[in-house]
């Protein structure tokens, strides 16, 4: 099985092929802000350094939130149009499992991403990622609870948290087998209303 990783959700772009949990090519940048005009020619490059052919891959596997809403849409929009375009199938993952796949010493793995004035998005996995607690939009001081046996992991400069060493193979053998989905049907999640659309909201 040869599978395509994609992340863009957040500044540190991810872009894999991944053959029997073992990653063929790879490229991990920080490139905030430039996700849109990289990305497709990451795509490009990971599948010439892999050595296949583009319709040797079998399936999709791309984060789709939460994190930066532009980079977020660009990976989905990515995933989508090379989905359709090669017919191939879409699995969906979140950026907070992604974080959790680092290696710590610690029972729960807790992915958080700033969302700004004291709120993060956040999300609890165990070593092996099963789920603790959803995925959420919630205060960062809701997650003292769990801080006496889990670990904040994160790219953004909070406090006590342990910058991620994100493990593509493991998530992709973990997700491997989900049910796709059709390009089409790929959806950014957010977890919580874009800036414009909380605009609208205050107006109304």
């Amino acid at each position: 099985m040869i599978s395509l990783f994609i992340d863009t959700s957040m500044m540190n772009v991810s872009i894999s092929i991944v053959k029997d949990d073992k990653i063929l090519s790879i490229i991990q940048e920080e490139i905030p802000n430039e996700h849109s005009k990289y990305a497709t020619n990451y795509v490009k490059k990971v599948i010439d350094e892999a050595g296949i052919d583009a319709n040797d891959v079998d399936n999709i596997l791309v984060v789709n939130g939460p994190g930066s809403f532009t980079g977020v849409r660009v990976g989905v929009t990515v995933a989508k149009m090379i989905g359709w375009a090669l017919k191939k199938d879409i699995i969906p993952l979140s950026s907070l499992e992604l974080l959790a796949t680092t290696e710590i010493d610690a029972t729960n793995h807790i992915g958080v991403i700033d969302a700004r004035r004291g709120y993060v998005f956040a999300g609890i996995y165990d070593s092996s990622l099963n789920r603790i607690m959803e995925d959420k939009y919630m205060p960062l001081a809701d997650l003292e609870v769990y801080l006496s046996d889990g670990k904040l992991i994160s790219y953004d400069k909070l406090d006590g948290v342990t910058e991620p060493v994100i493990d593509i193979a493991k998530i992709v053998e973990k997700h491997i087998n989900d049910k796709p989905i059709n390009a089409h049907a790929l959806k950014p999640n957010y977890l919580k209303l874009t800036e414009a659309e909380e605009k609208k909201k205050e107006s109304k």
